[in-house]
């Protein structure tokens, strides 16, 4: 009797563990494929950021400019704590901070160029400061690289292989030497030169190794979540969330003159008109309560320390606002695409198919966005080379621009019913399902039964207008393969 007892009891405890290590493994598989909406959620919870731009235009560069001399940079009283402890004042959670803009100088001591802070009287590495200073008091890091880099030559029509090179090394050791980022923002890449020339399936794998849940933004100027995790709104240029808007996002502000986003001698007292702390308190409420993060810009001066104007500005705006801890939840943001599919060829009905996957937009003035032809059906096949597991999600990025504020275009041509169909042979397609919208400004993310496909096909019933129009097309799978 006892020994059956004791086997019993056996049996049950090894049950029970059994269960047990399926429950951990089960929740260990959930973490994985949920992170990034999990990190998503912990952003937009951070609700308020300092954008902190400091680099070589804060010394005189100008905007894009190539080799600016660097032997003035010498911030001998630099103090990482000290915009730490201002950023804290005003309830930030976060900074992010531009360890490289356009003119590719490096605030890091970079192993692939000479262009950087150890080249300077200063010499120490600043990226290392800012991260340790933040982190120590509890805040959040976020990292700034721009990809297109005029002293290096980094343009569109001249990536080099070793110049892709280069671009991975130094993304590799920003996300390697600085401890966990929990935001990396790109800038001076889709808007400059594409995604194509600079190939973004490799710099999201690149990101996703070194750093799996890390949120990744690049500066498109879109509102939709092409190729990133974040849309970024571009404060200055009119850009802002609408009032219904639950897309996890961001938004830059900048409430003081300078040079650019950067200090100059206006910056101390150089507060813009019609701007201030109420003014930032009002447009932070308005962002929390659309579930879009603000990041306030504060820009170091050129001894490393936040000029007074900031200090008092972002103590007074810590005692005006306090955050909204009845917001609800983010809402679910339905299946995101988490890996992207390469499109090695597109076919359209009318209009030029390149457009729909690789319409850059130099500087807000240039626009290469696929305009349909009047009439309808509109059919649009997407070759992915080769059958792909698990394709889910199909990202319809509507017509866009970033100048002016974007709002005034996105409804313009955006789809309103269609229907979309897989194959593995471009003979035989299913459809996957039909789906409508109504006229507004909305990116359109159709997601659908995960299936094998190597080709999908658009079938554009109805759109807001005589034609239909699409600044961007992005397919792939809601899963992380990398």
């Amino acid at each position: 009797m006892y020994l059956n007892k004791l086997k019993f009891s056996s049996i049950i405890g090894f049950v029970v563990i059994l269960l047990f290590s399926n429950i951990q493994c089960s929740t260990k598989v959930e973490e994985k494929l949920n992170s990034i909406e999990i990190a998503k959620r912990e952003f937009i919870n951070k609700r308020f950021g300092m954008f902190i731009c400091y680099n070589i235009m804060s010394y005189g560069a100008k905007w894009g400019e190539a080799n600016y001399p660097i032997e003035s940079f010498n911030p001998q009283k630099l103090d990482c704590n000290q915009w730490a402890d201002a950023a804290i004042s005003a309830g930030m959670k976060f900074g992010l901070l531009t360890t490289k803009h356009h003119e590719g100088f490096c605030l890091w001591d970079s192993k692939f160029t000479d262009y950087d802070v150890a080249s300077t009287p200063y010499k120490k590495d600043i990226v290392e400061q800012y991260a340790n200073a933040f982190r120590k008091k509890g805040l959040g890091v976020g990292l700034y690289y721009s990809i297109w880099d005029s002293t290096e030559g980094i343009d569109k029509g001249s990536v080099t292989p070793e110049k892709l090179k280069f671009i991975k090394g130094q993304i590799t050791e920003l996300l390697s030497n600085y401890g966990k980022v929990d935001y990396f923002v790109m800038d001076g890449w889709f808007w400059r030169m594409g995604h194509k020339e600079v190939p973004y399936n490799e710099i999201r794998s690149l990101i996703r190794k070194l750093q799996p849940d890390c949120l990744i933004t690049d500066h498109t100027h879109m509102q939709a979540p092409y190729h990133m995790d974040i849309p970024y709104f571009e404060g200055p240029f009119g850009a802002y969330p609408s009032t219904d808007n639950t897309m996890a996002s961001a938004l830059g502000h900048c409430s003081v003159k300078g040079n650019g986003w950067f200090w100059d001698e206006k910056t101390p007292n150089g507060l813009k008109g019609d701007d201030g702390v109420d003014v930032v308190v009002k447009k932070l409420t308005e962002c929390e309560d659309r579930y879009c993060t603000f990041m306030l810009n504060c820009m170091p001066n050129r001894d490393g320390l936040m000029d007074p104007i900031f200090i008092d500005m972002l103590s007074e705006i810590g005692e005006k606002w306090k955050p909204n801890t009845n917001r609800p939840e983010l809402p679910n943001q339905g299946k995101q695409i988490i890996t992207t599919y390469l499109v090695k060829e597109i076919k359209a009905s009318s209009g030029n198919s390149e457009y729909l996957i690789d319409g850059t937009k130099i500087a807000g003035k240039n626009y290469y966005t696929w305009y349909s032809d009047e009439s309808f059906p509109q059919n649009i096949i997407l070759d992915l080379g080769e059958v792909k597991e698990n394709v889910d999600v199909l990202t319809i990025v509507p017509h866009h621009r970033c100048k002016p504020a974007p709002e005034t275009s996105l409804s313009e041509g955006n789809i309103t019913k269609c229907k979309v169909y897989v194959s593995a042979d471009n003979k035989t397609f299913s459809e996957v399902g039909e789906y409508t919208w109504q006229a507004n400004n909305k990116y359109r993310n159709i997601s659908f039964e995960k299936s094998k496909a190597r080709y999908i096909k658009l079938e554009i019933l109805e759109a807001n207008g005589p034609n239909t129009i699409i600044t961007e097309l992005e397919v792939g799978t809601s899963e992380s393969i990398f």
